[in-house]
């Protein structure tokens, strides 16, 4: 799931259907969990591509956020 022109849609392109409402549920509620009620788009994109990623992909990603240099290197510091 996540958000193109406004508006929820699935991997396809989709918008929200009964079908693949659980998956919209579930991220609303991790990001919800993550950051309380401050929301915005960029977290719920962050939060989506973190549920999509492998076990060896999350790893890495944990490695890479745990290094303040590459974080800063990242934002362009």
């Amino acid at each position: 799931m996540k958000i193109e022109n406004g508006k929820w849609v699935d991997q396809y392109g989709d918008p929200v259907t009964v079908f693949n409402f659980n998956e919209l549920k579930e991220i609303g509620e991790k990001v919800t969990a993550v950051y309380g009620e401050n929301i915005t788009y960029n977290r719920i994109e962050l939060i989506s591509s973190i549920k999509d990623l492998s076990e060896q992909e999350e790893n890495s990603l944990a490695c890479l956020l745990n290094s303040d240099y590459n974080i800063s290197k990242l934002a362009g510091y």
